[in-house]
């Protein structure tokens, strides 16, 4: 951890000095140093996964380049990421690479990253996949693979509990109460940096606000209109966030959890000590390593039926216009698009589905509660609605913050509500 740190660190003073460099600067000279890159045998690429993670992808990557150039990776926190690379591209630099994930929308729409719909590795991916990187029938990016998410839980704790697995919102609730009762902890959450709160009630909101309700006529069309800025969240989601919000109500979320950080909350379910915790497939195997016996669910619906469970597009790849090494980048994307290169974005994502052609995936044992789910496209999350017409990590980003108020009882669901819908107000696009 303290080597990522000191990489963050060390790239934003970076950042903070080509900035001033550049204030200082005139375009002369900027145009000499874009001039500069004819022997630049580097390309850069900037992400927020651990360097472990990415590690078998790097390899591939630079494998597939063949010694022509090699690509490095910068790893910058999650909480950082969306302020370093927008601060970076905003100012002309970056890395030759944009690898973004909610917010590709955005970076297409800033001018930031190069249309490649002639590109002819770009025909070997599905349409889905470039749900996040393509704007007016033009495609501005590729995907890495596609990311979903669920509650991993720990089999040991149901079962010395006495507590079947639940099928039901109000089941989930029942058996957290039931764990509470036999002296455990039903619920791991990092409140202090983590965004599992915000992916549990999105999760809750796909299954019983966009799907299976008949008070919403519009289902997930719903999301357009709210981007739009034709419909508000207020007097629409309210009641869901409410029941929701039960979780709160019933100490199964709890202020404490404001102080604890993602990671430990993780590790305290990796341990042992934890029923239930959001997360997904990238957590595989470092959960698998400690020797829990452990499985993954999905996201619940009030009956039952037709759940879905939070996901879409891991993170989209694109190329800088501003690119230092403009030729590297092409070759590298190449390579990206490669089935090596997918495929170990697949391995290092056990069970996590890909857009490309020729590369499938299998899913761990350990899935067998989510599979259905999964295997029939029940996939989905609002904020990738949200993204036509608004930077979705900037909404990420507020619910996050506003779901810190309800837990620590500074706000009501109303509230909650009514925050979004004003986040919604000052960023859009088009109004």
């Amino acid at each position: 951890m303290k080597r990522k740190k000191a990489l963050c660190v060390l790239l934003t003073a970076g950042m903070i000095a080509a900035m001033a460099a550049g204030c200082g600067g005139n375009g002369e000279d900027k145009a000499e140093s874009k001039g500069k890159d004819s022997g630049n045998k580097t390309v850069t690429i900037m992400g927020w996964y651990d360097e472990d993670d990415m590690e078998g992808v790097i390899q591939a990557v630079n494998g597939q380049l063949g010694g022509d150039y090699t690509l490095e990776y910068t790893y910058v926190s999650l909480s950082d990421y969306n302020n370093v690379l927008g601060t970076q591209l905003a100012s002309g630099e970056g890395p030759d690479i944009v690898l973004d994930g909610a917010e590709f929308p955005a970076r297409i729409t800033a001018g930031n990253v190069e249309e490649i719909s002639g590109e002819e590795y770009v025909k070997e991916f599905s349409e889905a996949g470039f749900s996040l990187a393509s704007k007016d029938g033009k495609i501005y990016g590729i995907p890495t693979y596609g990311w979903f998410s669920g509650i991993w839980y720990n089999k040991d704790i149901l079962k010395e509990c006495q507590v079947e697995l639940p099928k039901t919102f109000d089941e989930f609730v029942s058996a957290c109460e039931k764990i509470q009762a036999a002296g455990k902890q039903p619920m791991g959450f990092g409140l202090a940096d983590g965004d599992t709160a915000q992916a549990s009630l999105q999760g809750y909101l796909e299954n019983s606000y966009y799907h299976n309700n008949s008070d919403n006529a519009d289902g997930i069309e719903f999301d357009g209109k709210f981007a739009s800025g034709e419909e508000t969240l207020d007097g629409n989601i309210n009641e869901s966030v409410k029941k929701w919000y039960t979780l709160i109500e019933k100490k199964i979320i709890t202020p404490e959890m404001l102080g604890i950080s993602n990671q430990d909350a993780l590790n305290s379910f990796k341990a042992g000590d934890v029923a239930f915790f959001n997360g997904g497939p990238w957590q595989y195997n470092e959960i698998k390593e400690t020797g829990i016996q452990f499985g993954l669910m999905p996201q619940l619906s009030e009956s039952g039926e037709n759940v879905f469970t939070g996901g879409g597009p891991a993170a989209s790849l694109g190329i800088n216009v501003n690119a230092a090494n403009k030729e590297g980048a092409q070759k590298a994307m190449e390579a990206f698009a490669s089935v090596e290169v997918q495929k170990a974005f697949v391995e290092a994502n056990p069970g996590s589905p890909s857009y490309r052609n020729g590369v499938e995936s299998e899913m761990p044992e350990e899935y067998a509660d989510i599979a259905e789910c999964v295997n029939s496209g029940n996939i989905a999350c609002n904020w990738d609605r949200w993204s036509v017409n608004m930077p979705a990590q900037t909404m990420i980003d507020e619910s996050i913050a506003q779901i810190q108020g309800l837990v620590s009882g500074d706000l009501t669901p109303d509230e909650y509500v009514k925050a979004m819908d004003a986040k919604a107000n000052a960023i859009r696009y088009e109004k």
